[in-house]
This record gives C-alpha cells, sequence and structure tokens, in this order.
C-alpha cells in the first residue's frame, strides 16, 4: 500500500522449525521494476551459499491490490528452481489475506515464538543485515490488535492487526506471517497428498 516499504524475507522450514534465512528491504519503493531485481537478487544472494546454489525457491506474494503476484510470477518465472504459490480455490497466483487469515497468521507466529520453533540466521543474506534484523525486531514488538472505533452509531467496532502505529511500518513482520502460515499449508497439503498414495 501507499505507507509501505517493499519487502522480501525468506526462510526454511525444517521438521516444524522455521528460519529466517534473509531479508530485504527497498524503502517506499512502487517501482515494479525495482521489486521484481530486489526479489532476483535476492534469490541469487542466497544461491552464493554452495549448499543452496541449486535449491528450489517457493514465493509467496501477496495479492491484496490488484495483479502484482501475477506480474511478479510472470518477470522472475525465468529464475531457474523458482515456483510461485497458486491459490487452487481462487486460480490466481499469490495469497489473498484478509482479516481471518491475518488473525490465524499471527496466532501461528505467537505459537511458533513460545515454542521456541522460530529463529534468525546469525548471518542473514540481505543487502543490509544487521537494518534487516532490526527492522524484523522493531516491526514484531509494534504489531498488535489495534482498535478501531466505528465512524457512526451505525457501524462496528473493528480489531485489526498492525504495525502501522506513529508512523511505523509492519511489511517484514507480515512477510514472517506469511511465511509461517503457507510453508504449513504447503507442508500439510503436501504431507495429505503422500498420505493418501499409500
Amino acid at each position: 500500500g501507499p505507507q509501505s516499504d517493499y519487502s522480501v524475507l525468506t526462510v526454511t522450514r525444517q521438521k516444524g522449525l522455521l528460519t529466517v534465512i534473509g531479508i530485504d528491504i527497498l524503502t517506499a519503493c512502487k517501482d515494479p521494476a525495482k521489486q521484481f531485481d530486489l526479489v532476483a537478487k535476492h534469490i541469487a544472494r542466497i544461491r552464493t551459499d554452495t549448499g543452496r546454489k541449486t535449491c528450489r525457491v517457493f514465493v509467496f506474494v501477496e495479492r491484496n491490490l490488484g495483479f502484482e503476484a501475477e506480474h511478479h510470477k510472470r518477470a522472475l518465472e525465468h529464475v531457474p528452481g523458482v515456483t510461485f504459490y497458486v491459490d487452487q480455490k481462487a486460480n490466481r497466483v499469490g495469497v489473498l489475506t484478509t482479516e481471518a487469515t491475518k488473525h490465524a497468521m499471527a496466532q501461528l507466529v505467537v505459537s511458533m515464538l513460545a515454542e521456541r520453533r522460530i529463529h534468525v540466521l546469525p548471518e542473514l543474506y540481505s543487502a543490509e543485515p544487521d537494518t534487516a534484523r532490526i527492522r524484523l525486531r522493531e516491526q514484531m514488538e509494534t504489531y498488535s490488535a489495534q482498535f478501531k472505533q466505528a465512524p457512526d452509531t451505525f457501524g462496528k467496532d473493528r480489531i485489526a492487526l498492525s504495525g502501522k502505529v506513529g508512523g511505523m511500518k509492519d511489511d517484514v513482520c507480515i512477510c514472517l506471517q506469511l511465511a509461517a502460515y503457507y510453508t504449513q499449508l504447503e507442508t500439510q497439503r503436501a504431507s495429505d497428498m503422500f498420505s493418501n498414495l499409500e
């Protein structure tokens, strides 16, 4: 959105543990070409590690504003080993974040943090690793339930999850939640698919 940064966060998931291995951020950049370039450079940076040179990359792009997820896929589908998440119900590339999804994502991250199942790699893959780590921490500290009073007596009061308080942003925190939630869904879906083959 207009008050948002553009953020990329990469995780690995093994046996229920989520490790943040990379974060890159474009501050106040709405230029799609620069966004696509950031994602391509982010993937290339991770693949400089010989153990990750040929790793598969699953991309989950938020698609709340239009066709940005489809544009990402079109711009980056040439990168080897990259697969974009497709919402099977909507037959669209990307993930749609609703209020219900945001609450489920936040609840999952809180549970995983309480169980010490989220970690951050000491040496982040990032153009600015120290800044990225600080941004993640600050946004996670600020992200919370915001109570919004109804505009009139006929409206309803709302509880919205957000980190956009006092000029703060929540893009990196949202990326972490998307990563935790959708990698878990995909892991469960794959597990169900393989158990049905037996």
